[in-house]
């Protein structure tokens, strides 16, 4: 089976010919935090862009900021002080936290730095350079030109919609006041290059096209973008696609105002968080950010999530059990396209889904701490990271003769295991070791095979999980103990509970000389 970006790749190539570069695109107007279900746009350009650039072609990534939209609202997160800026372009808005020359910027710089450590090649421009330095100017004035053009179109998919026509004094743009910066209201086009607006303060004036305070409105300013850059493929939410939306208006706009054609596209589905209700905001401020994954997931797994489900599919990111299976699942993966595993199904799909995922072909299969494991060994007081990777190598699950890359990938999911048992594991996942054995009956036939268990650890300085595994069952077994009763007494034992991590694995990581004193419930 073909993976779906390699599928729109060739779809790409087939219907807009070949070219030499193929641009591709996604964007936003940074009006708060841009979350989680806002980076399944750029992705989806990128991974697409990737899958063309797999076949041998150039691609440029575009990330259009809308930083010159106006600031229509202010957030929950802002002080409410800021309604003195509303209507002015975000770019120009300052910065509440202070951090930063400008609150867009606040945004933007928070989401580039996220998107550099996922190691994606994104071109990222902001509209409000590009309007100021007159790089639209042209196509500005054409859509002056064409406006009874535009009007058509735009008010026969209102028709459709049942919404009133447009008013006549109707234009395809807005000014930006250069005094006040507020949105103004255009009164009159010379022909020219010149436009008559009234500021909401109440003086009229006029302003040169080429001087960067025209903006075109958002159904114009999309498909002359399409147009400017030669884009070829954008995707968008379904907001965007539905009948009579943006992007069915911008497909007439540009082919009859700019003689092009609208670039391919897909809709992309929402992304949130398991057990979060209601739907993400960046103005509302309820949001998850690349940065709060980066606290627990590798970004080879962020780009995983994405590149595996195809667009239309929702995506819930599961923070509590559900991320040891996706760690569990992308190692898996992993192994299997390297051909240290055999996989199930369509094996092909599932490597080029994990090739898809990583910015440059890796060369080999980097050591693999599991996840899982390091989700207990980090919950182990006397587990330093020196202890940690010890434990690893001598249990098998990382390669003895480790080099940088290795040692970075296990340092980095040391701290990642850290970071979620204390924010996202659940309860029965954590656990402290007891200081001593807890006051508990237990009968005289499992007090035997402790003893006995404890016995055969004293002679045995080394030896492997197995070995300890197998000791530990046939401990309970020649006394006809239940499996059930031998791992309970156990555990609780130990941490003082019924249940707890693999046991073998769990007390072979425990200093040895303290499992035997609490083998034979010594102090």
């Amino acid at each position: 089976m073909v993976h779906w970006a390699d599928h729109m790749a060739e779809k790409i190539i087939r219907e807009r010919g070949e070219k030499e570069l193929y641009v591709v695109e996604s964007g936003i107007t940074p009006s708060g935090y841009v979350h989680i279900g806002n980076f399944r746009e750029l992705f989806t350009a990128y991974i697409v862009g990737h899958a063309l650039r797999d076949k041998g072609y150039e691609v440029r990534h575009i990330h259009m900021w809308d930083d010159y939209d106006r600031f229509r609202k202010v957030p929950k997160n802002v002080p409410q002080e800021w309604r003195e800026y509303l209507g002015m372009p975000v770019r120009e808005v300052p910065d509440p936290w202070g951090c930063h020359d400008s609150y867009a910027e606040h945004f933007m710089d928070l989401f580039e730095n996220e998107v550099e450590k996922l190691g994606m090649e994104v071109d990222f421009l902001y509209a409000s350079e590009l309007y100021k330095r007159g790089e639209y100017s042209e196509e500005i004035r054409k859509a002056f030109e064409n406006r009874d053009k535009i009007m058509a179109i735009l008010n026969k998919y209102r028709e459709i919609a049942k919404q009133p026509s447009l008013p006549e004094n109707w234009w395809p743009a807005m000014v930006y006041c250069p005094k006040h910066r507020r949105e103004s209201e255009i009164l009159e086009w010379d022909g020219e290059w010149k436009v008559k607006f009234r500021c909401p303060e109440g003086h009229e004036g006029w302003t040169d096209i080429r001087d960067g305070n025209v903006k075109l409105r958002w159904r114009v300013d999309w498909p002359m973008r399409w147009a400017h850059f030669g884009v070829d493929f954008e995707p968008a939410g379904k907001d965007h696609l539905a009948a009579g939306s943006s992007y069915d208006t911008g497909k007439d706009i540009i082919k009859e105002v700019y003689g092009k054609n609208a670039p391919l596209t897909l809709m992309y589905e929402f992304v949130g968080i398991k057990g979060q209700k209601g739907k993400m905001s960046g103005s509302k401020g309820n949001v998850i950010l690349l940065s709060d994954l980066y606290e627990v997931l590798e970004p080879g797994l962020v780009r995983f999530i994405y590149a595996r489900h195809g667009p239309n599919k929702e995506i819930k990111i599961d923070l509590g059990l559900g991320l040891l299976n996706l760690y569990d699942e992308f190692d898996k993966v992993e192994r299997i396209y390297f051909g240290v595993e055999e996989g199930k199904g369509d094996v092909e799909e599932l490597k080029r889904t994990y090739e898809l995922s990583m910015p440059k072909k890796p060369e080999r299969l980097i050591a693999q701490a599991p996840f899982r494991f390091l989700a207990v060994l980090v919950q182990l007081p006397h587990m330093t990271e020196e202890r940690i990777i010890s434990t690893l190598i001598s249990q098998g699950h990382v390669p003895k003769a480790l080099d940088y890359d290795d040692l970075e990938r296990i340092k980095l999911r040391i701290k990642l295991a850290k970071n979620w048992v204390e924010k996202y594991a659940p309860d029965d996942v954590k656990f402290v070791i007891l200081d001593k054995p807890p006051e508990i009956e237990i009968p005289e036939e499992i007090i035997e095979a402790m003893f006995e268990v404890a016995q055969w650890l004293e002679s045995h300085e080394s030896f492997t999980v197995d070995e300890l595994n197998n000791v530990l069952y046939d401990a309970a077994k020649k006394r006809g103990i239940p499996s059930k009763s031998w791992f309970s007494t156990l555990y609780k034992v130990f941490i003082g509970r019924e249940r707890g991590p693999r046991l073998a694995s769990f007390l072979a990581s425990l200093d040895r000389e303290f499992v035997i004193r609490r083998l034979r419930l010594e102090a």
